[in-house]
């Protein structure tokens, strides 16, 4: 395997992004830090752990996917032994394996989403280091990253919209005559926007990502179905 192309540097001279691929190009493994928190876990230079300063702990995430109690998964996580805490949670719930990998895939995403914001972090790459999540559900490196910076390109729209989580929003009386198509998701909303609620509020009520609910209301604006509520 060839050696890490990176030790450390800033952000402000090579992007996140940039910097993910090379460490894939390379067939890195280890993890890269960011000085505030965050970090990356590749294994042999895929991704198989995304996780931004602000982001919910791998703990909780497996937690929402089903596949035991916090102690459970807490134990798992910090085991000795040879396997990793996937492998002993699947050998557990075999069944809830198609769950548990969209549920990695997601907070890898929305991490990603966030860890690729422009800044001048200093990064550090401790080649070698693993995870005791474990790669089970590594990805391509390069699919991830633009997955991630397509949702940059759209949160650029939706924040002229929705510039922060402090906006509430309410349903419009006069709603537009053609039939609409409303997701589940969009319901749940819907449901919450009293005029009171604020973004900020449906995210924590609902458990979903910041970038999954403004995109829901993005939508539910462009449809004339609900409108921004003037201080």
């Amino acid at each position: 395997m060839p050696d890490s192309p990176i030790t450390e540097g800033s952000l402000a001279d090579q992007s996140m992004g940039d910097v993910l691929l090379r460490l894939a190009e390379a067939r890195a493994t280890g993890a890269l830090r960011l000085r505030n928190g965050g970090a990356v876990w590749l294994s042999d230079g895929r991704i198989y752990l995304a996780q931004s300063a602000q982001g919910p702990r791998i703990a909780d995430v497996l937690f929402g996917a089903n596949v035991g109690t916090l102690g459970d998964i807490n134990s798992a996580l910090n085991g000795a032994g040879a396997s990793s805490a996937l492998e002993t949670l699947l050998s557990r719930h075999p069944d809830r394996a198609p769950v548990l990998e969209r549920s990695i895939h997601e907070a890898n995403l929305t991490a990603m989403f966030e860890l690729l914001v422009p800044s001048d972090e200093h990064y550090s790459f401790d080649d070698g280091a693993t995870h005791r999540l474990g790669a089970t559900f590594s990805e391509p490196a390069a699919g991830l990253v633009d997955q991630a910076n397509r949702r940059l390109e759209i949160w650029k729209q939706i924040a002229q919209r929705i510039p922060n989580t402090s906006v509430r929003f309410g349903l419009n009386s006069d709603l537009p005559g053609d039939e609409q198509v409303i997701s589940n998701d969009e319901w749940r909303y819907l449901s919450m926007l009293d005029g009171r609620n604020s973004v900020a509020d449906v995210i924590s009520a609902t458990g979903d990502s910041a970038f999954r609910v403004c995109s829901g209301l993005y939508r539910l604006l462009l449809e004339d179905l609900i409108h921004e509520i003037d201080e």
